[in-house]
This record gives C-alpha cells, sequence and structure tokens, in this order.
C-alpha cells in the first residue's frame, strides 16, 4: 500500500467515531457512500485499514475520456441510478469541475498510480475492467505507467465511428490491453478483417462478445465462450455469417479440431438476416440425435441477447469423435428474432 499523503485538505478523522469500539467504527462505516469511504480511507493507515476491513467488492471500470485524468466509475448501473462517477488526476493541476461533470478527484496528494492502487486494495479489485468508447483519448504512456502489471479483466468498444483517430488510437490500445478475460466490441478498427483476426480473434478469451460486424468467420475463434449478434444494414446484401459457416464450425469441434476448451457459441440474428430453412442447411451431414421436447441440462447456456421468452424449436445432439463427448446444437425463435446455440454437455 502507498503510504497516505498528508494532505491539507484531505478530510480530518472524526475522532468520535475513532473513539468507538473496533465493531462499531466498522459498522457506521460501512453506511457511508463510495465518496466518504474514499476519502476516510486516505486519512491515516488505521482508517485505511478499516475501510479495507469490510470486505466490499463492487464493480469497478475505467473510462479513458480525457487527457488529464482517468474516469473511474463504482458500483452497479441500475435502472434510475448510474454508478457512483470519480476521477484520478494524471497531472497534478485544478480541474474545472464543470469538466469533469462533476466527479470528485480521488488522489488526496498521491500520484495516479499510486491513488489506483489504493483504491483497488480498499475495495479487493484485483483486476481490470476498461471500457473504450469514441471519446477515448487518454495517452498510452499514461495508461501503462498507471495499470501496468494489473490483469485485464474486461475489455469493450462500442459505438465506435469511422474517424481515422479513433481507430489508430483503439488499435493501439487493444494492442496494450488484450488478451482480457472477456471481451465486448461492435466494431472493427482495423483496415481489414485479417488484421482483426490477427490481433484480435485468435486468442483465447473466457467470453467473447460481437456486436453488429459486418464480416466474422466462425472457423477464426477460439474462444471457450462465444456469443455474437447480427444486425444488418438494409443496404447490405452479403450476410457476415451463413449456414455453411455454422456447420462448419460444429465439424470443426466433432474432429476436435477446434479449442478443446471450447463451451458455448450463440448467435441471435433478426430471422431476415440469415438464410431460409436455415436448420436443415445447418444439420445437413452432420450425425445427430433429436433430443425430446423439454430437453434440457445445467449447460444450456444464457447471456447478453436471450431469455426464457425464446421457444425452442429444436435440440439435437451429436458426439465428438476421438472421446464421444458429447454437445448440443439448439435452435430458438422469439417473433423475428432467431437463436442458433452449440454447446458442450
Amino acid at each position: 500500500m502507498a503510504e497516505p499523503a498528508r494532505d491539507e485538505n484531505a478530510p480530518k478523522p472524526d475522532f468520535r467515531l475513532m473513539d468507538l469500539d473496533y465493531w462499531c467504527r466498522r459498522r457506521m462505516i460501512s453506511h457511508w457512500d463510495f465518496k466518504k469511504q474514499i476519502a476516510f480511507s486516505h486519512c491515516s493507515k488505521e482508517s485505511f485499514k478499516l475501510v479495507k476491513s469490510l470486505n466490499q467488492i463492487p464493480r469497478i471500470s475505467i473510462q479513458l475520456d480525457n487527457l488529464n485524468w482517468i474516469t473511474v466509475n463504482i458500483g452497479d448501473e441500475i435502472v434510475g441510478r448510474e454508478s457512483a462517477r470519480y476521477i484520478i488526476k494524471l497531472v497534478d493541476n485544478d480541474i474545472d469541475p464543470q469538466r469533469s461533470g462533476y466527479a470528485t478527484p480521488i488522489n488526496f496528494g498521491l500520484s495516479a498510480r499510486e491513488a489506483f492502487v489504493h483504491l483497488c486494495e480498499i475495495y479487493h479489485n484485483k483486476e481490470l475492467t476498461i471500457r473504450l468508447n469514441p471519446e477515448s483519448k487518454t495517452p498510452l504512456d499514461a495508461i501503462r505507467s498507471v495499470f501496468d502489471g494489473f490483469p485485464i479483466h474486461t475489455v469493450t468498444y462500442c459505438d465506435g465511428s469511422n474517424r481515422e483517430e479513433e481507430n489508430s488510437y483503439i488499435r493501439n490500445m487493444l494492442d496494450f490491453l488484450l488478451p482480457s478475460k472477456t471481451l465486448l466490441m461492435s466494431r472493427n478498427p482495423y483496415d481489414s478483417y485479417q488484421e482483426f483476426r490477427d490481433n484480435v480473434l485468435q486468442s483465447e478469451y473466457e467470453t467473447l462478445i460481437l456486436q453488429r460486424l459486418s464480416q466474422i468467420d466462425l472457423l477464426d475463434l477460439k474462444a471457450i465462450n462465444t456469443e455474437i449478434s447480427l444486425t444488418i444494414r438494409p443496404t447490405r446484401r452479403n450476410l457476415p455469417l451463413n449456414t455453411q459457416q455454422f456447420r462448419g464450425f460444429i465439424e470443426k469441434w466433432i474432429k476436435s479440431e477446434a479449442n478443446p476448451k471450447f463451451k458455448t457459441i450463440v448467435i441471435h440474428s433478426g430471422s431476415r438476416d440469415v438464410e431460409e430453412n436455415f436448420q436443415e442447411r445447418i444439420l445437413d451431414g452432420l450425425l445427430y440425435q433429436q433430443l425430446p421436447n423439454g430437453w434440457t441440462c445445467e449447460n444450456v447456456p444464457h447471456g447478453t441477447f436471450w431469455g426464457k421468452i425464446f421457444q425452442v424449436s429444436g435440440n439435437f445432439e451429436v458426439q465428438r469423435e476421438a472421446d464421444g463427448q458429447k454437445a448440443v446444437i439448439s435452435f430458438a425463435s422469439f417473433g423475428k428474432a432467431v437463436l442458433w446455440k452449440f454447446f458442450v454437455v
């Protein structure tokens, strides 16, 4: 732990609080919001240990949307309430509250690296969640100095634009951050699909979530769990994914040519965005056994794009040739949405 700096602006301990017994102090601090807890943890080593002893593990995510600071979101976002928002200053300058969205700086005299380590220690945060977007601009050198050595759990990149400046920044950030445990992307920032495949898809993610990509080849995927959501622009004629690819991925698994750690792949799409008679096309040429209506098991995947509202139209069991391991191909639909699932059981 970095030694807390003696900052004149840091809040002073409430000695009436410190006069209470240990358990009363912990109980009182546990009812404080994150802002008060963080400020109090900077007062002394004892106050640091008190906050840490609460064993809270709130969700912490990072946004890189400014040149002079890093935005830190603490807590889960729920309907009607956003997560608490703070900033870690990269430079020792005063920050206009209006420019920072009135987010509270939490350096308290420490460097950006020390402040981030302090925050991670009091809230037992051991892995990073980084959110990239069109506004991301924090210098890569600053990111390295703050986050170097921290395991990357989740990287998200959504709602990207076509600006080359943005694409270049995102490519450099992905080169530094990947591979992560989880990656969510809704746009390819590379100049070609081959670059996207070589730099992104070839890693063994625990979970890979791809949305609205214009091109994807399932045979390039090495993730353990994959979710793909397809949305086709009206002007596009070619589908980014077809039944031949999905069947090819299944055949690759049957022949033990897929990642041996593979567990699930799920495709979510509109019915107009996939080929007609897709179920028959996918099953054509495969050796399978149709499972009875109502079949279920603990390994049936659930995720971002589907739920109980989908009606299963068929479950079909296949086996891996080498060891007899079983997997299931499942088809479901709801309204104009369809699901293709393939998962190990």
